[in-house]
C-alpha cells in the first residue's frame, strides 16, 4: 500500500477546513444575488454581511472597515489604488514583496524606491528613516510576514517611522493572517490586506481593511457592491467559507504554533545534521520567524529539481513563491538576503525549497520530510561527487 501524501506547502494554499466546506455547501444550497431584493437575493446578502460580521471580530476591526474581495491581489491593488489617490510624492516598496504588490507596484507608480532587507529578511529600518526624511507625502508598502522565508517584521516599528513623515502604510498580512495575533499587523496600516485560502479557507475570497479615516478604494465602477468600493456580485458561498475558517483558525492558533513549530524544526534539525553546508534562511541573528515555515538550500541543488524529486515520493512542497515557483530563477528575497551575507554563495538563491506546515499537518510530518530530503539530496550529492 503507497504511503499517504505528505502536504507541507501551507504557504501557497492550505486545505479547506470542514467548516468552511460545511460553510459553503449551506450557501450552495439556497443561492441568491445578494444585490437582488427578493426573498432569495435578500438571504443570500445576510450570509455576506454574517461573514463580514465574523471576518471584524476576529480581526478586531470594525466590520464597515471591510472591503470583500476575489482573493488578495485584487484586494492588494485596490489598496494602491486608493492610496495612489492621495497623490504620493515618494512611494517605497520593500525588497521582499509578493509579486502580487511588487509587479502592480512598479506598473503603476514611476517615483518607487526599494527599501533593501538585511541577511534574516528584515526591512532597513534606518533606510527607511532616511529615505522618508524630505518626502511630504510618501507611501510604504511592506509585508508583515514573507511568504518565503517566514520572517516576521516589526510592523509597529514601521508604522511609527511612517506616522511620523506624515505618510500612509499598506500592510499585506495575507502570510500573518492566521498564523500570528492580529495585534501584530491590524490596526497599523492605512490599509491591510488578507486572503482566504491561506488559512484554510477557499480559493478565490480574500479582504482589504480600510482604516477610518483613509481614502477608500473607489477606481473601479460597477454595480456598486461593497458601498461602491469594489465592483462585482460577491461570491457568498466562498465569503462564508473564508469566514469560517478565520474562526476556525483562531480558536486554534496557540495549538497550531506549538504543532507548526515542532515539526519545522525537528525537519532543520534533521537535514542540518545530514548536511552542515545546508542554509537555512531568516533563522539566524534575532530574526522571528512564523512558527510554520522553513526556507532551506542546499547549494548545488536547484529547488526545482528538489521540488520535483520530492513530488515523486510523495512530499509536496515549493520553490520560493507558489506564483512564481514555476519559473526558472533566482528568488529575488532570497538574492536580496544573500548580497548582504559575503559568507553565502550566490547560488544559493536557486537552490532553495520552502517547506510549511498546517493545520492538517501530522505529528511526524518534519521528520519524514526531512527523511525524503535527505534521500533525494545523498543521491545528488553522490553523483555530483562521482
Amino acid at each position: 500500500m503507497a504511503a499517504a501524501r505528505i502536504f507541507a506547502d501551507h504557504n501557497a494554499t492550505s486545505p479547506l477546513r470542514p467548516e468552511a466546506k460545511a460553510a459553503m455547501l449551506a450557501v450552495w444550497d439556497a443561492p441568491g444575488n445578494g444585490s437582488s431584493v427578493h426573498t432569495e437575493g435578500r438571504a443570500a446578502r445576510r450570509v455576506i454581511e454574517a461573514a463580514r460580521e465574523t471576518l471584524g471580530r476576529v480581526l478586531e476591526v470594525p466590520s464597515r472597515d471591510l472591503v470583500l474581495t476575489g482573493g488578495a491581489t485584487e484586494a492588494s491593488q485596490l489598496a494602491v489604488e486608493a492610496a495612489l489617490s492621495a497623490s504620493p510624492d515618494l512611494v517605497l516598496i520593500g525588497a521582499a514583496e509578493h509579486d502580487a504588490l511588487w509587479a502592480y507596484v512598479h506598473a503603476r507608480c514611476s517615483n518607487v524606491e526599494v527599501v533593501p532587507i538585511n541577511a534574516t529578511g528584515q526591512p532597513d529600518l534606518s533606510d527607511l528613516a532616511e529615505r522618508l526624511e524630505g518626502a511630504q507625502n510618501p507611501l510604504v508598502i511592506l509585508q508583515s510576514a514573507n511568504n518565503e522565508t517566514g520572517a516576521v517584521l516589526p510592523v509597529a516599528s514601521i508604522a511609527k517611522l511612517v506616522r511620523a513623515a506624515n505618510g500612509r502604510l499598506i500592510v499585506d498580512a495575507v502570510q500573518s493572517f492566521g498564523k500570528l495575533p492580529v495585534s501584530q499587523f491590524v490596526n497599523q496600516a492605512d490599509w491591510t490586506i488578507v486572503s482566504s485560502h491561506k488559512i484554510g479557507g477557499p480559493l478565490g475570497a480574500g479582504a482589504l481593511i480600510v482604516r477610518t479615516g483613509s481614502p477608500e478604494p473607489n477606481s473601479r465602477p460597477g454595480g456598486g457592491q461593497e458601498r461602491g468600493r469594489r465592483a462585482g456580485t460577491e461570491n457568498g458561498a466562498a465569503l462564508a467559507g473564508f469566514a469560517a475558517a478565520a474562526e476556525a483558525a483562531y480558536a486554534d492558533l496557540e495549538g497550531l504554533n506549538a504543532r507548526a513549530i515542532a515539526e519545522r524544526d525537528r525537519f532543520e534539525a534533521l537535514v542540518t545534521a545530514a548536511f552542515p553546508q545546508a542554509h537555512v534562511f531568516a533563522r539566524r541573528g534575532w530574526s522571528v520567524r512564523l512558527a510554520n515555515t522553513s526556507c532551506i538550500g542546499l547549494p548545488g541543488w536547484s529547488g526545482e529539481t528538489a521540488v520535483m524529486a520530492l513530488d515523486l515520493v510523495g512530499v509536496a512542497v515549493s520553490a520560493g513563491a507558489a506564483c512564481s515557483s514555476g519559473k526558472v530563477g533566482r528568488s529575488r528575497t532570497l538574492a536580496a538576503m544573500i548580497s548582504i551575507d559575503s559568507g553565502l554563495d550566490p547560488d544559493l538563491a536557486r537552490c532553495a525549497v520552502r517547506v510549511s506546515f498546517g493545520w492538517n499537518s501530522d505529528v511526524g510530518d518534519g521528520e519524514r520530510v526531512a527523511a525524503a530530503y535527505i534521500l533525494a539530496a545523498e543521491r545528488v550529492t553522490a553523483r555530483l561527487s562521482a
